[in-house]
């Protein structure tokens, strides 16, 4: 290291620990609280409790905050109805594309409707056990359910 840096530095080290030193053996301000009035424990406690009018205890008594019109909720409380909501949806049908047919006015033979033995033959606008059919094109049919929607194509088993 170069003799004209190294003499600098000890100065800086020296007056950082003569700081430190003095902040440690003596705060530079002095912090005094002032001293607290005595309180008497008694006249606190009955001055924290008051009186509560009989006015106010009617009006609170009047009215009921959660049901003002003091009827029970309807629906009444029937925990078997609650159990049948807890119950599993049931599952969503398998359907299967097997063929379409274009034209003026195009079908589709689908399997695996619920409810339905075998294939179906449906057309656009069709409705089969709440599944509604909503287009038939180009080898492809969409089928709307109440919270799903299938797109099919043409099975070909040769393709795997």
């Amino acid at each position: 290291m170069n003799a004209d840096l190294r003499w600098p530095l000890v100065l800086v080290a020296l007056v950082g620990a003569a700081a430190s030193i003095r902040l440690t053996a003596r705060p530079i301000v002095q912090v005094r609280l002032p001293s607290a009035a005595p309180i008497d424990a008694r006249s606190a406690a009955a001055a924290s409790r008051r009186p509560i009018s009989a006015e106010s205890i009617a009006a609170i008594v009047s009215r009921d905050p959660f049901r003002i019109g003091r009827r029970p909720v309807l629906p009444a409380y029937d925990p078997l109805r609650l159990a049948d909501q807890l119950a599993a949806p049931p599952p969503r049908p398998t359907l299967t594309l097997v063929g379409v047919m274009d034209g003026m006015s195009p079908s589709a033979v689908i399997e695996g409707f619920p409810g339905v033995e075998g294939s179906r033959v449906v057309r656009v606008g069709d409705a089969v056990a709440g599944l509604r059919v909503k287009t038939i094109s180009n080898g492809r049919v969409v089928i709307a359910g109440t919270d799903t929607t299938w797109v099919l194509k043409v099975r070909e088993p040769w393709k795997n």
